[in-house]
């Protein structure tokens, strides 16, 4: 069951912040991936005649198709038996609450937005920028966005438990299980016969 956290599991060591960084480096390749099917969505949609007349509708779009997605497929995963997405489970990385137990969805969605959120403020910005807009506040929301990532990764590597601001605010930290796989690992596995 994804809501429940069990009680049976214990805290494991802290993840650094470098482990860290190298699983969202591959989990951003898998957003990459899915940014491209959203900007396919996006021609279809144009080529049907849907008119991103406004940067709010542009921005509602790559919202639905894109952001919210993410923000979901991160948190299911996080909130799974797995308790990681593909890139930390790939490094030996799970994502706990703060006494070691699996994660509710609810703490998994919370811990999401708020990782997600200067990503979807940099979108808002942008829209608004590319159409034009000369607005102050629009140049304060995306240098803000900026700024929330810079932060949140200085806090990740200061912090004695290497927690960004998303652990901190939904009360979660990243764990290692000591079960990286490396293709080397897999592949042995494979060819081995028990």
């Amino acid at each position: 069951m994804i809501g429940a956290a069990t009680t049976t599991e214990r805290a494991a060591p802290s993840a650094g912040a470098w482990p860290r960084l190298k699983a969202m480096a591959i989990d951003l390749t898998v957003v990459a991936g899915w940014a491209a099917f959203a900007a396919v969505a996006g021609s279809v949609a144009r080529a049907s005649g849907f008119d991103f007349a406004t940067p709010r509708q542009s921005d509602t779009f790559a919202f639905a198709t894109l952001v919210a997605p993410v923000i979901l497929t991160f948190a299911f995963q996080e909130a799974s038996a797995r308790r990681a997405t593909f890139g930390k489970h790939r490094l030996g990385l799970v994502v706990t609450d703060r006494s070691g137990r699996r994660l509710g969805l609810g703490r998994a969605l919370t811990r999401s937005a708020v990782k997600f959120l200067p990503w979807q403020l940099a979108h808002t910005a942008v829209f608004g920028l590319v159409a034009g807009s000369t607005s102050t506040g629009l140049m304060v929301l995306a240098i803000t966005a900026q700024a929330l990532v810079v932060a949140s990764v200085i806090a990740m590597a200061i912090d004695p438990r290497h927690r960004a601001f998303h652990d901190w605010l939904a009360g979660t930290q990243v764990s290692t299980t000591g079960l990286a796989r490396s293709e080397s690992d897999h592949s042995s596995k494979k060819g081995k016969v028990s």
